[in-house]
Order: C-alpha cells, then sequence, then structure tokens
C-alpha cells in the first residue's frame, strides 16, 4: 500500500552518517572486501527505519546488524517484516509504472505468503489466464531463475518486459503426491488491469450492475465514478462488487471507491493509521454523488490489503452486505521513500484500523455470510484445482446474487 512520502531530517541523517562513519573506523572494518558496499545508503536507510518503522527499533540494534550483516537488504529482512524491503532504482521505477494502471506483462497479480511466491490472481484474459494459471499456484522459477529469496519487486520486474516478448514461469501446484510442476511460456502483452463491470437483467428484479475490482491504482476511483455514471443512466436496481482476488493497491484509491458507495455528504471516517511516533491519521469519506443501491461486496482469503479497508469500511458502517470467504488479513499499511540512489525504501510505518475501529491484521475481514464447498474426503481435487475454485467462486457469484435480490426487495417493499 502506498501513502505519501516522509521528509526526510537532513541534520539528524548527516549526524548519524558521521556517527556511522566514526563506528566503523573505530571497530576496524575494512570496506574493502565486498561488504559494507552500500554504506551510504545505510547511513540513509537506518535514520528512516529509526525514525518511522511501525515497531520500535534500536539505534544500536541497526549498526550492529549492518556491522555483521554488510548490507541493506539483509539489515531490512532482519526486522521480521515480509512487508519492508529496499527497491533498486528499476524496481521503484516499475512499481510507479503498475501504479499508473498500464504496463507490459502476462498479467498476473503477486504476493509472497509462508516464504513463497504466490500467485493472488491472473487477470481476465490476459496470457496468464489463458493459460490456466490459478490463485494460490507457486512460482518457483522465472526465466529458469529460481525466485528462493527473490523479492516481489524483482519477481515482477522478471516477468514485465516489452510487449511481443516471452517469459518462462516454472509453477508448482498443488503439495505431496498430488502436486504438480511445469514450465509455462507465456508472451508478454500490455496490460490495462482497470475495472471490469456489466450490467445484467434479472427476470425477477431488473438491472443489476456487477464490478470487478482487480486492484486499486491511480486511475480506480475515476473508472468506478464513471462506471456508476452508467448504472444511474441505465437504472440499475442493485450492485455486486467483487474484490476477490484482489491483492490491494493505493490507499487513496480505497477511500476514493469506499466513499462512491457510502449515502449522504461524506466525513464518515473510513480508516485509521497508527503510527508509532505520529498519533493517528484517519482518513473520512468524499462527498458521493452517486444514488445510494442495494450492495453486496464479494470477498475471499486473497482479498487483501486496501481491499480489506474497502470491505471492512462498507460492512462497518453497514452500507454493503460481504459474501465470501474471510479475507488474507494484511493490516500493516507501507510507504515508499524515494532514496538518493534513485531507489526507495518500501517501509512498513503504520498499522490501520477498520472505519468501525478493529485491527484485522493476520485474521482478516469476516464476510456476513459465509460461502465455501465442504471438502470432499476424496483426494481426487485439491485447493488449487481448477475445477474446485470454479465451482467455489461460481457458488460464492450465485449466493451474493440472492443476497442482493433480498436486499432489493427489501428496499422496495412498502413500509407498514
Amino acid at each position: 500500500m502506498v501513502l505519501k512520502g516522509f521528509s526526510k531530517k537532513s541534520l539528524f541523517l548527516w549526524v548519524l552518517l558521521v556517527l556511522f562513519l566514526v563506528f566503523f573506523i573505530k571497530v576496524g572494518f575494512s570496506l574493502t572486501r565486498g561488504r559494507y558496499h552500500d554504506l551510504l545508503l545505510a547511513c540513509e536507510v537506518i535514520p528512516l527505519l529509526k525514525l518511522n518503522f511501525y515497531e520500535p527499533v534500536s539505534l544500536s540494534r541497526l549498526l550492529q546488524t549492518y556491522r555483521q550483516t554488510g548490507n541493506v537488504p539483509a539489515l531490512l529482512a532482519s526486522l521480521g517484516d515480509p512487508y519492508t524491503r529496499y527497491l533498486t532504482p528499476s524496481e521503484y521505477n516499475q512499481l510507479l509504472e503498475e501504479n499508473k494502471g498500464l504496463y507490459g506483462g502476462v498479467g498476473l497479480y503477486l504476493e509472497y505468503k509462508n516464504g513463497q511466491l504466490i500467485i493472488f490472481k491472473p487477470i481476465k484474459n490476459s496470457p496468464a489466464a489463458q493459460a490456466g494459471l490459478l490463485p494460490g499456484d507457486r512460482i518457483i522459477a522465472i526465466d529458469r531463475l529460481p525466485t528462493d529469496g527473490m523479492s516481489k519487486e524483482k519477481a515482477t520486474a522478471a516477468i514485465l518486459g516489452p510487449p511481443g516478448t516471452n517469459v518462462v514461469l516454472t509453477i508448482q501446484r498443488g503439495k505431496g503426491p498430488l502436486g504438480t510442476t511445469k514450465e509455462i511460456a507465456l508472451n508478454r502483452v500490455l496490460i490495462d488491469p482497470s475495472i471490469e463491470w456489466e450490467i445484467k437483467w434479472d427476470r425477477e428484479v431488473g438491472k443489476i450492475g456487477w464490478i470487478s475490482l482487480s486492484q486499486f491504482t491511480q486511475e480506480t476511483g475515476a473508472d468506478l465514478k464513471r462506471a456508476l455514471e452508467t448504472f444511474t443512466r441505465e437504472k440499475v436496481v442493485g450492485i455486486i462488487l467483487d474484490l476477490r482476488y484482489n491483492p490491494g493497491g493505493l490507499l487513496i484509491s480505497a477511500v476514493e471507491v469506499t466513499s462512491q458507495f457510502l449515502p449522504g455528504s461524506g466525513g464518515q471516517p473510513l480508516v485509521s493509521l497508527q503510527y508509532r511516533n505520529q498519533g493517528t491519521e484517519t482518513f473520512t469519506a468524499f462527498d458521493n454523488p452517486h444514488p445510494s443501491y442495494p450492495l453486496v461486496v464479494l470477498v475471499n482469503e486473497w482479498s487483501a490489503s486496501s481491499s480489506e479497508i474497502v470491505a471492512g469500511a462498507l460492512k462497518d458502517l453497514r452500507a454493503g452486505v460481504l459474501v465470501g470467504n474471510t479475507t488474507f488479513g494484511k493490516g500493516l499499511v507501507q510507504d515508499v521513500i524515494p532514496l538518493r540512489d534513485g531507489g526507495a525504501l518500501y517501509l512498513t510505518v503504520a498499522r490501520y484500523l477498520t472505519a468501525g475501529g478493529y485491527s484485522i491484521h493476520n485474521t482478516g475481514v469476516h464476510p456476513d455470510v459465509r460461502v465455501t464447498l465442504p471438502i470432499t474426503p476424496k483426494p481426487s481435487k485439491s485447493e488449487n484445482d481448477l475445477f474446485f475454485l470454479r465451482r467455489v467462486d461460481q457458488l460464492q457469484a450465485d449466493t451474493a446474487l440472492q443476497v442482493l435480490k433480498q436486499l432489493i426487495r427489501a428496499r422496495l417493499k412498502p413500509a407498514a
């Protein structure tokens, strides 16, 4: 999740730089053996960690860890936070391009879970989707280069590239004797992960708007506004918002999206960020120009970060009914802080609470209506099996439609 950058305290930075250099001279470490090649970078990163990391960390620990490890990536890994990491200049530029919402690739959203590089979601009609890649598939190599120890940004940069070129992914699906491993060659194309929406006719209640958000970019709020304006002209009677397999994105985009589903003139608290040294920052809803619709929100275990902020706010404010499975449970906020070398520090700076004041970290947002399939004792299907996933997804969508119809009928029912 990307927020605004922090202003650097130059005096503190240079004081620490001098102390750091004195420290190294005093202990007699050599800078000519390949270690400490990023000493100046460490002098910039360490004060940022000390001032802004979401958990307390002592300066002596940071200095000692860098002295022992000899490089910034190892220092950041020692914090035990899977989201805090250093972005090289190319990785940082790639992240900026992704947040704009248009890039060349194969149509995959990636995340790390339990130390493995996994597929969050293949974008509909993308090369990845057409090749049959599924949420939960593990990418163990990219162009035959193992992904062990590879950051999400480095993996993303390796997969992305000019349209018309190829990339080979080694995919592992399932576990144990039922697991499979195979190489898949994919052709890169221009990817536009903007929202997908359509209007479907239901013979019982009329026109229903379906919206699927695959991530939260700079353009998501504006794209949603255009979709809702179309829904108003077409006189839809209810909306299903699908946040399944959405890994998150920009916080401000989540606020823009949530605001457009809330009735009234705005001002309702949507999410609160709890910083270690800077108190609490609360983001409130913007004015909503759209009519209020009966709303059902689809979520599953791959709905994460900004999508959990949206789902949590709509649930807490009773603006929609959540249908599906408990969400991923990422209740931490990251900031991207540009650095002097052209790279950036991707730093966890805060915890967040939902509109109702709840922390969802490692627990997720629980749906109002839970929908899943009973686990069969037969070992013929695994959780990553395409048939199984499609059955679950379809059952959730069907249930969402039935819940929405109930909401529509309740609104149309005359008061006693």
